[in-house]
Formats: C-alpha cells, structure tokens, sequence
C-alpha cells in the first residue's frame, strides 16, 4: 500500500529552480533544489565568507565570482532539471 502511495522521488520543476536563483542565486539554493549539493554548498560558503570582507577586495571578489556562476547558472538550469528529472538518460 506504501509503494501505491510513493511514486519515486518529485521531478524538480524550472520555474521554481528560475524563483530560487531571483531571490537566492548567491547562495546556491538552486543548485542545492536541483541536487548539486556539493556545488551549492560551495556557492554559499562563498557568499557567506564574502559577507565579513565586503570591504576588502576578497569580499568583492567573492560577490564577483558568485555573481557570475548565479548568471552562467541562469543558462544551465533547463540542462540541469532535466538531469536530475531523467537519470536514464544520462546513461545513453
């Protein structure tokens, strides 16, 4: 009667990955949605780490790079759904 009731793991939607990255891009909340834990993880400790040292040039620097993977990420999130939602066909 569980497995009536499970139907696997949720498909991830885009419109909700395109929401997360508006309101939290720089720190990776999409990424961590999608299944890259690893990669938004790092995304946010960089934005975290960056916080303190805003006004240093490392601050800056951190809110660049993390600036910049949020708007590459902006472009890959279509490719990235459609990983996570279809494992299978990674194999082929």
């Amino acid at each position: 009667m569980l497995a009536v009731l499970s139907s696997g793991p949720r498909r991830k939607s885009v419109g909700l990955a395109y929401l997360l990255l508006l309101l939290f891009g720089l720190f990776g909340l999409h990424r961590l949605y999608l299944g890259r834990s690893l990669s938004g993880a790092g995304m946010a400790a960089i934005t975290v780490l960056s916080i303190p040292l805003i006004w240093s040039g490392l601050g800056l620097l951190g809110f660049v790079a993390t600036g910049t993977w949020a708007l590459a990420d902006a472009v890959l999130i279509p490719s990235m759904a459609r990983e996570t939602n279809d494992p299978v066909a990674l194999l082929a």
